[in-house]
């Protein structure tokens, strides 16, 4: 499913709490006792940033852009 859109995710708020929908499943993550909605599958945001090699490389990918974004701006 691609990202909706803010109406998209506007509507679906406004449905839940309408209860015409059911409230969004929360899981405990794997590793730690965080709850998330499972957006990265079994593993809180942050737990998948620090143990995952596709979370590492997004960090990485992160402070460059930041740090690129810096050295452009002085």
């Amino acid at each position: 499913m691609p990202d909706p859109t803010t109406a998209d995710r506007s509507r679906r708020y406004r449905q839940r709490k309408a209860g015409k929908l059911p409230p969004v499943e929360r899981l405990v993550c794997r590793l730690c006792p965080r709850i998330h909605t499972g957006a990265r599958g079994d593993l809180c945001a942050r737990c998948w940033q620090c143990h995952t090699p596709e979370g590492r490389k997004d960090r990485a990918d992160r402070v460059a852009r930041s740090r690129a974004g810096r050295r452009a701006g002085t």
